[in-house]
């Protein structure tokens, strides 16, 4: 019994690395202009979390000083 769990824990292994092997064969260094647009994208993409922050954080702020005095 536990040689057949043994079996599948490293065939599921063995299947693991393949997979990640095929993914690096197929895999390449971005060119400079995809690099500029997915750091412009994942900018982009911080500052608009960072305004819902700011948009979220304004009117808690108020409304804590309008209970509070």
């Amino acid at each position: 019994m536990q040689k057949s769990k043994l079996n599948t824990t490293l065939n599921g292994l063995k299947d693991f690395l393949h997979q990640c092997r095929r993914v690096l064969m197929i895999s390449r260094k971005p060119t400079r202009q995809e690099y500029i647009t997915i750091s412009k994208v994942t900018g982009l993409g911080i500052c608009l979390l960072g305004f819902v922050g700011f948009v979220i954080h304004v009117p808690i702020t108020y409304l804590k000083a309008l209970i509070k005095p």
